[in-house]
C-alpha cells in the first residue's frame, strides 16, 4: 500500500507517525448542477451522511492526540 510505505518512511525520519484517510468524498457541492456519469450522486450522499461524520470524529481524535503529545 502506497500510504503505508509513506507512513513508514515518515516514521523513520520524524519518529511516530499516524495516517488518517478520508476517501470517496464529494466532488461537487450539488451534483444536479453538473453532467457527470462517473459518480453515483445517491451513493455519494449516503456515504457522506454515514461515513463522513466518523471520518471527522477520527480527525478530531487525531488532533487531540497531536496537541496533547
Amino acid at each position: 500500500m502506497l500510504f503505508g510505505r509513506m507512513q513508514a518512511t515518515l516514521a523513520r525520519i520524524f519518529g511516530s507517525c499516524e495516517l488518517l484517510l478520508a476517501t470517496d468524498t464529494l466532488q461537487f457541492d450539488d451534483y444536479d448542477k453538473y453532467l457527470s456519469t462517473v459518480w453515483d450522486a445517491a451513493a455519494k450522499a449516503k456515504r457522506r451522511e454515514e461515513v463522513f461524520p466518523l471520518d471527522c470524529a477520527k480527525a478530531r481524535e487525531l488532533g487531540a492526540r497531536l496537541v496533547t503529545g
